[in-house]
């Protein structure tokens, strides 16, 4: 009897994960979005290529999108910082960590 609960608990478990996975990859996806958006309204202020005008380099997140890292946004321009800032909030990223 003790081995059918856990046969029981274990089909239980089982079909819970593909649950969480797809949670997961729908996070991710929602996240990759808001940072193509991030790189939409930066383009949009700023011009296109212009991590390259400002010589801001750029990463892969966790999330497997390319975005500026930590010291080279703390460096740019004012112009390009304050850019990012209201970017970033735009699009609810605010609080995400840089690569």
């Amino acid at each position: 009897m003790l081995h059918f609960h856990r046969l029981i608990a274990l089909a239980g478990l089982a079909l819970l994960l593909p649950l969480s996975t797809l949670a997961a990859s729908s996070d991710a996806a929602d996240m990759s979005g808001r940072y193509i958006d991030m790189q939409r309204c930066m383009e949009r202020t700023m011009g296109k290529n212009w991590q390259q005008r400002y010589e801001v380099e750029l990463a892969r997140n966790r999330w497997g999108a390319t975005e500026p890292t930590g010291p080279s946004i703390d460096s740019a321009p004012l112009v390009v910082r304050m850019t990012d800032m209201r970017c970033r909030r735009e699009v609810n990223i605010e609080t995400e960590p840089r690569p």
